[in-house]
């Protein structure tokens, strides 16, 4: 299974307890928004996570989820599949020669 607040912290070297105390915030932001949907005699909540859509949808005791990923996600996951182009991978690289780049010309 993929940790995505560990890979976070690698990439960003942001501990991952400010991902754990985020991760708590998003919970509660959740938590208020089917209060309010219950108060609001809703049975569904549409949550916009930035990278994608979840749909919590709540009625008679059922609980069902459902995640809809952005259209820029999907293009990503899409890419990777078809390409085999790993973005995590490329930006990396890219960002390996940009910074080699600079070392050359700051010793010219």
């Amino acid at each position: 299974m993929i940790n995505i607040k560990e890979d976070l912290s690698t990439l960003t070297t942001i501990d991952k307890s400010v991902f754990s105390k985020i991760e708590s915030k998003i919970m509660w932001c959740i938590s208020d928004a089917i209060e309010q949907a219950i108060i609001n005699k809703e049975d569904q909540v549409d949550i916009n996570l930035g990278f994608g859509c979840l749909t919590i949808k709540f009625s008679d005791n059922n609980l069902k989820y459902r995640f809809k990923p952005s259209q820029k996600f999907e293009k990503a996951i899409i890419n990777t599949i078809v390409n085999e182009r790993n973005d995590l991978v490329l930006n990396i690289e890219n960002s390996l020669v940009s910074k080699l780049n600079k070392v050359y010309k700051d010793l010219l």
